[in-house]
């Protein structure tokens, strides 16, 4: 291992040190409203930046120019186990094997390989992205973040500055949790009727109540669309109820949904079809 590729921890520690409030302030993401960059000038804000921005899950959009396609996609997680702030743990999908390793940042905006990255072995006869992933984390020097709407985009440069990776990180947490149905297109649903949803994005879970049956299904979130949600594969108890003819409504909506777009205040939602027309309009319930 060569040392010129990677950070020591006796940098990282000289870098920690040069800032006593560190851990003791916790300011919010500076983002340039005009070009949306997240601004990472000081080592107090790397911080916030990888606290806020930088941990979770990205999808791989793009590697060495050549956009990545198909459903499922290779990706990347940045992940929060790590005592040091500016050393991340990572776990990583080529399109073929999984990658566990370490990478650090600096204030700067660099970032580099920290550690040799372990690897399964497994052979894949179809893998288009494998060797430029695994080349993208060895030749990493630097990075920025953009933040587009409620996606986040990071991209990955060589010492040069020319883009190796290229990742998405989709945010849509604002639908998360459990709503009840508020309308039905241009229909207003009593809050008494039952009709319900629990949202949940971590797990790509759907379960809830139409108002007369249990329904539970999966979510799809296309990582090429801002704010995408689509439910899939519902099914539902068979009970008979009066107000039959709502839920079957409420059933071919849900299945019309493709993007979910939050209140102001975060306590009500909407999801529309393709054409960006609201479907339905959801209430956020205040669950003990």
């Amino acid at each position: 291992m060569k040392h010129s590729k990677i950070i020591t921890a006796a940098t990282l520690l000289a870098v920690m040190a040069s800032s006593c409030s560190l851990f003791t302030t916790k300011p919010t993401v500076s983002v340039d409203k005009t070009t949306g960059e997240v601004v990472v000038s000081s080592p107090t804000q790397t911080v916030t930046a990888i606290d806020k921005v930088l941990y979770g899950e990205w999808t791989v959009a793009n590697v060495n120019g050549t956009a990545v396609k198909g459903d499922e996609r290779p990706y990347v997680v940045f992940d929060t186990t790590g005592v040091n702030p500016f050393q991340l743990k990572i776990y990583a999908d080529n399109g073929c094997n999984i990658l566990n390793g370490d990478i650090a940042v600096t204030p700067g905006g660099e970032m580099r390989k920290a550690s040799e990255f372990l690897s399964t072995m497994k052979y894949c006869a179809d893998a288009p992205y494998e060797i430029g992933i695994n080349m993208a984390f060895d030749a990493v020097a630097s990075f920025n973040v953009e933040k587009i709407g409620n996606d986040y985009i990071m991209y990955m440069k060589n010492a040069s500055g020319t883009t190796l990776m290229v990742l998405r990180k989709c945010d849509i947490t604002f639908i998360n949790g459990a709503w009840t149905v508020t309308r039905l297109g241009n229909q207003e649903i009593s809050e008494d009727s039952g009709m319900k949803l629990v949202i949940d994005i971590p797990e790509l879970k759907v379960h809830g109540n139409t108002g007369c049956n249990i329904l539970n299904g999966n979510i799809f979130v296309d990582p090429d669309k801002q704010n995408s949600l689509q439910f899939k594969d519902l099914a539902t108890t068979r009970m008979m109820c009066p107000d039959i003819e709502n839920e079957q409504r409420f059933l071919v909506a849900l299945e019309q949904v493709e993007t979910a777009v939050s209140g102001a205040d975060g306590t009500t939602a909407q999801l529309k079809d393709a054409q960006g027309q609201v479907l339905i309009a959801l209430k956020r319930l205040n669950l003990k």
